[in-house]
């Protein structure tokens, strides 16, 4: 059964009637009140100084006038301009006081100002004057990093602990540099890692003495650092600066070594001999061993150089780079070939000569012969012509 016409008319005009009742009510609820800043105020530190990493906590209290600051409305911290917003908390009571704390997350090193506004209907807004400034000085936590021994060819595993800061977990990373600290290549072949703070190096002799840094980043672009030198132990190496030459009678040599632990240095030929002296000196894993004997007691053309630490040792012949003043034996077979290659220089000198003498009296002839023809031929010329001149005619 429907409604009478009449009925269905009579509840349209009401739900319209109240629909503009609601809309009007709106309307006035919404009119902006005019605000004293009188009425409103807020008790905070305005200046505080943290370290970066830490957890930045604001407490404060603010006064507002009930009557005019509607339920709910929104209480919004800012940092530099108030669109920035960082915080904003819904409030539901009409407390005409409240006290409240604002927590913020750690912050790189710097100076920043927050400042914190109240929101409600009608788009009605007030802004405290006051500014909170707060200054966070440089970092100073750093990593734990834990190194073992490290032996060349022997895979090592080096751990960093990155602290905690203002509860937020690091991502780690790791990257390698030289002594003056330039960035160098972490190629896999020596190096394998992870963000939870593990570093397997695979080491080699050359990375002894560079520097490995473990990278703890965390959230808003905070860095935490902590290098070490590595120190790798190896076997000696036999440098190729080592020399061995003659200066007047004296045979001098020196040999140079690098190794990890120290190397030092012996020479096998001073066990044979009475007159020599030996002097050394080291510095950076290298071993610097000079020794001088007289060159006539002295037979090879190389000098044995031995070095040697805990974990392997080293030989190396040094060969002698001017024999030209060896002993006699030595001398001799040195005059003997500088003969030879005298003479041989000679008889090519020789055949040199005699070629271009050759040469140059073959050219000379074949000159006065051309000429000789030349003039022979101007001979000839000057009889045979008036034989054949041609005899004019006689006139009659």
């Amino acid at each position: 059964m429907g409604f009478p016409q009449n009925t269905t008319m009579a509840l349209i005009h009401s739900v319209i009637l109240f629909l503009f009742m609601n809309f009007r009510h709106c309307q006035l609820q919404c009119v902006k009140e005019a605000l004293n800043d009188r009425e409103f105020s807020i008790n905070v530190t305005t200046h505080i100084q943290v370290e970066s990493g830490d957890c930045i906590r604001i407490p404060y209290e603010i006064k507002m006038p009930e009557n005019k600051v509607k339920v709910p409305h929104q209480r919004i911290w800012f940092r530099g301009d108030q669109q920035n917003a960082v915080s904003s908390t819904a409030v539901r009571n009409t407390e005409a006081v409240t006290e409240d704390l604002l927590m913020l997350g750690a912050l790189p090193r710097g100076e920043y100002e927050y400042g914190i506004k109240l929101e409600w209907d009608c788009n009605q807004t007030y802004i405290f004057p006051t500014r909170v400034r707060v200054s966070v000085s440089a970092l100073t936590r750093k990593p734990d990093l834990l190194v073992p021994i490290i032996e060349e060819g022997q895979p090592a595993t080096l751990s960093c602990f990155a602290p905690r800061l203002c509860y937020a977990n690091a991502i780690t990373n790791w990257k390698l540099t030289g002594t003056g600290g330039t960035n160098l290549p972490m190629r896999p072949k020596y190096f394998d890692w992870n963000d939870r703070g593990s570093l397997t190096l695979r080491p080699k002799a050359y990375h002894h003495n560079l520097n490995i840094t473990c990278v703890a980043e965390y959230e808003n672009n905070i860095v935490a650092e902590k290098t070490v030198t590595l120190n790798v132990k190896f076997t000696p190496r036999i440098l190729g600066a080592s020399q061995c030459t003659v200066k007047g009678k004296q045979l001098v040599c020196e040999c140079i070594s690098w190794g990890n632990p120290m190397s030092p240095i012996t020479w096998p030929l001073a066990a044979s001999l009475t007159d020599f002296s030996v002097s050394s000196y080291s510095t950076a894993k290298t071993v610097n061993s000079i020794i001088t004997i007289p060159a006539a007691d002295y037979n090879s053309t190389k000098v044995q150089c031995i070095s040697s630490n805990e974990l392997g040792q080293v030989a190396i012949g040094i060969p002698i780079q001017n024999t030209g003043n060896l002993n006699s034996n030595q001398r001799q077979t040195s005059t003997s070939i500088l003969l030879w290659i005298t003479a041989v220089s000679a008889c090519l000198n020789l055949v040199f000569i005699t070629s271009l003498g050759i040469c140059i009296w073959g050219k000379r002839s074949q000159k006065k012969v051309g000429e000789e023809m030349k003039t022979y031929a101007s001979l000839n010329r000057d009889q045979v012509e008036p034989e054949y001149s041609v005899i004019p005619p006689r006139l009659t």
